[in-house]
């Protein structure tokens, strides 16, 4: 595995942001034009609309590393979110997945768990989430001059509903690449590596709505079952149909285990 992101390595983390911005930057561009035609304006909304277009399973996991996983059969991609995640982190692996999903060609053949590391490709899908969700985070934060730091970033989460060390990294790539704040970078670092416990009575205190920072737990099979159960019924002579449908029951399986519910 690759390093995880920590104070140590920020600073190289954006270094490598730098080299796929302008990649990046198309990708968004051209997912608005191919998959926004509804013009959703609600982000989160537009990521799972996506997935779901693709079959979104979700089920509920009692892992806070495993954000979520994208099976892969038979070139079919099936984005998988883990919904006991805070429901600001799901927003933000629903995005990675909408990268994995759409511009990814080099998924592995059985299944891809979602991770955020500094390896190419998993860095491309973190900053092509965190380049959707985050606008500037940076003129936000100093518009809330009488907040101490940590309450200032938890309303940056509100407002852009965006994780924790997702808006801090955004932070920290203007700070240093935009506007040579030094003191705003001095204090990125301080903080980085020291994730606020007791998230949800921060949000309730700063008088903010806490079901950003609550998980879901919902579970759901995005209707898969039931169309392949169609195509069984409408094509019976046909066993690639029948194929899937016991795939995607050994998957059903396969995620209950996670669960913890079988």
């Amino acid at each position: 595995m690759s390093d995880i992101i920590t104070s140590e390595n920020l600073e190289q983390l954006i270094d490598l942001n730098r080299t796929i911005k302008d990649e990046v930057s198309s990708m968004i561009v051209n997912l608005d034009v191919k998959y926004n035609t509804s013009r959703i304006t609600n982000k989160e909304n537009l990521a799972l609309k996506i997935l779901k277009d693709n079959h979104l399973l979700q089920i509920s996991v009692d892992d806070e590393y495993w954000g979520g996983a994208v099976f892969v059969k038979d070139g079919l991609k099936i984005p998988i979110l883990n919904t006991a995640q805070p429901r600001v982190y799901q927003y933000f692996v629903a995005w990675h997945e909408v990268y994995h999903l759409v511009y990814d060609s080099n998924l592995p053949g059985e299944m891809h768990n979602i991770t955020v590391d500094m390896k190419m490709n998993e860095r491309k899908a973190d900053y092509f989430a965190a380049s959707v969700m985050l606008g500037n985070v940076y003129e936000y934060y100093y518009t809330l001059e009488d907040e101490e730091f940590v309450n200032r970033i938890i309303r940056c989460m509100d407002l852009y509903k965006a994780p924790y060390k997702a808006v801090l990294i955004h932070l920290f790539e203007q700070a240093i690449s935009l506007y040579k704040d030094m003191n705003l970078k001095n204090l990125i670092l301080q903080h980085f590596d020291k994730k606020p416990e007791n998230m949800v009575e921060r949000f309730k205190k700063l008088e903010l709505d806490p079901e950003l920072v609550m998980p879901t737990n919902l579970v759901s099979l995005g209707g898969l079952d039931k169309l392949i159960m169609k195509k069984v019924q409408e094509n019976p002579d046909t066993t690639y149909h029948e194929s899937n449908y016991k795939f995607l029951m050994q998957l059903k399986e396969r995620m209950m285990k996670l669960a913890g519910r079988v």
